[in-house]
C-alpha cells in the first residue's frame, strides 16, 4: 500500500458559494456534451428531405459523433495536457457555439463538417470533464459524477423534446442553431468558476488527494474499466437503437406507445445515475458492478419474453443503464493518483468503449434477421461479462 505523496498538492477547498458555482458550471457543461448530437434526431427526416440526403448520409450524420468518441480521444488527449483543463473547456464551448450555428446553414458539406467539429469538441469534453471533477471536487467525486451523468441525459432530453416543436414553427435550421444558446449559457459560469478556482493550477499533472484513503500501489485497473465500459456502452447502443422497432413490431405496441416506452427507458436511467453513487458509500465498486451485470443480463431477456411488462423492466433495466455508466467513471476517479493519470485512463476507457459500441447496432440489426431472440440473446450474453469483471475488481479493491 502507498499513502498519498507528502509532496502532492492537496486539493484546496472551495467556499460554499464557489462550490455551487463550480457545480452549476459542470452541469451546464454536461448538458452540452450530448445535446448538439441528439438535436439532429427529431428533425432527421426534414434534413433528409431538404438536403436530399440518402439513408447512408443520414446514417453517417448520426454515426460520426460516436466514431469521434471512439477514435479521437488518443489524438486529443495530448492537446488537453498542453492546454490544461480550463482552457480546454473554454475552447470547446466556443467552438461548439460556432459549429452549432454554422452547420444548418452551410449545405451538405457544412452539415457534415459542423457535425465532425462538434464530435471532436465533445470527445475532448468527455475526457476533460472527468479531470475537472477529480481536480475540483475531491471528497465529493461520487455524487458529483452522478450529477454530471444526469446532466448528459438532461441535455439530451431537452433537445429530443424541444427541437421538433421549434422546427415546426421556425424550420429545422433555426431549431438546430438555437441550441447554441445552451453552449453560450455554459460559458459565463465556466469562466467565473475558472477564475474562482481555489488553486491557479490549470495543470493536469498535480497529484490528487484522497482524504482518509490509501492509494493503490499498483496501476489503475484500466483494462477492467475499459472492458466494463465497452460491454455497457455496446449493450446500451444495441438495445436503444432497436428497442422502438421491436416494441412496435414483435412487441405488439403502436408506434407512439413504443416510442413512449423507449423514452421511459432513457429517462429512468437517472435513478441509476444517482442511486449508484449513494450505494457506493456502503458497497464496494466491484460488488456494484456484479449487481449491474446481473440486471443488465436479465433486462434484454425480460424485454424479449414480456414486452408488455415494461412498467417493471423499464425502471429496473434503467438502473443498470444509468448505474453502470456512472460506475465506470467512479472507478476512474477512485483508482487514479493524479489528474494526468485520470486523463490517460479516461482516454483509454472511452476510446476502446465507444469504438466497440459502434458495432452494437450493426450486429444487433444483422442478428435480428434470424429473429429477435438472436439479437437480444446476444446482448444478454455480452452483458454477462460484467459479472466476472466485477469479481476481478472486488479482488483488486481487497488488496488496497
Amino acid at each position: 500500500m502507498m499513502t498519498a505523496s507528502p509532496h502532492a498538492s492537496p486539493t484546496p477547498a472551495y467556499s460554499t458559494p464557489q462550490v455551487w458555482l463550480a457545480l452549476l458550471a459542470l452541469v451546464l457543461l454536461g448538458c452540452n456534451l450530448r445535446s448538439p448530437l441528439t438535436a439532429v434526431q427529431p428533425v432527421l427526416g426534414q434534413i433528409r428531405e431538404s438536403l436530399d440526403l440518402g439513408t447512408v448520409g443520414a446514417g453517417l450524420l448520426t454515426s460520426i459523433p460516436v466514431l469521434c468518441f471512439g477514435l479521437l480521444p488518443p489524438i486529443v488527449s495530448p492537446l488537453i495536457a498542453r492546454l490544461g483543463i480550463d482552457r480546454s473547456i473554454q475552447s470547446i464551448l466556443l467552438i461548439v457555439t460556432f459549429a452549432v450555428i454554422f452547420r444548418p446553414f452551410a449545405g451538405v458539406a457544412g452539415l457534415f463538417a459542423g457535425t465532425l467539429l462538434i464530435g471532436l469538441c465533445l470527445a475532448v469534453g468527455n475526457i476533460v470533464s472527468l479531470m475537472l471533477i477529480a481536480r475540483d471536487f475531491a471528497g465529493r467525486t461520487n455524487l458529483v459524477t452522478g450529477l454530471y451523468t444526469i446532466s448528459l441525459n438532461l441535455g439530451a432530453m431537452l433537445t429530443l423534446g424541444l427541437t421538433a416543436p421549434m422546427a415546426d414553427r421556425f424550420g429545422w435550421r433555426v431549431a438546430l442553431a438555437a441550441w447554441a444558446g445552451l453552449a453560450l449559457a455554459a460559458m459565463a459560469p465556466r469562466w467565473a468558476a475558472s477564475a474562482n478556482a481555489p488553486e491557479a493550477g490549470d495543470t493536469v499533472h498535480r497529484e490528487l488527494s484522497h482524504p482518509s484513503k490509501t492509494m493503490p500501489s499498483t496501476p489503475a485497473p484500466v483494462l477492467i474499466m475499459a472492458l466494463a465500459f465497452s460491454v455497457h456502452i455496446f449493450a446500451y447502443y444495441s438495445l436503444t437503437a432497436w428497442l422502438p422497432t421491436y416494441l412496435a413490431g414483435a412487441g405488439g405496441m403502436s408506434v407512439t406507445e413504443a416510442g413512449m416506452v423507449a423514452s421511459s427507458f432513457q429517462i429512468l436511467s437517472l435513478t441509476g445515475s444517482l442511486g449508484v453513487p449513494l450505494l457506493a458509500r456502503h458497497v464496494s465498486l466491484g460488488k456494484l458492478l456484479i449487481a449491474m451485470g446481473l440486471i443488465w443480463t436479465i433486462t434484454p431477456i425480460w424485454i424479449l419474453f414480456a414486452p408488455g411488462q415494461w412498467l417493471l423492466w423499464s425502471p429496473i433495466g434503467s438502473i443498470a443503464h444509468g448505474g453502470t455508466f456512472v460506475l465506470v467513471f467512479m472507478m476512474i476517479m477512485k483508482f487514479t493518483r493524479s489528474v494526468d493519470e485520470n486523463r490517460r485512463a479516461s482516454t483509454k476507457v472511452q476510446s476502446i468503449g465507444y469504438c466497440f459500441a459502434a458495432l452494437g447496432p450493426i450486429l444487433t440489426g444483422w442478428l435480428q434477421g434470424a429473429g429477435w431472440w438472436a439479437a437480444f440473446g446476444m446482448i444478454a450474453a455480452v452483458t454477462t461479462m460484467l459479472v466476472p469483471l466485477g469479481l476481478l475488481l472486488t479482488r483488486y479493491e481487497n488488496r488496497l
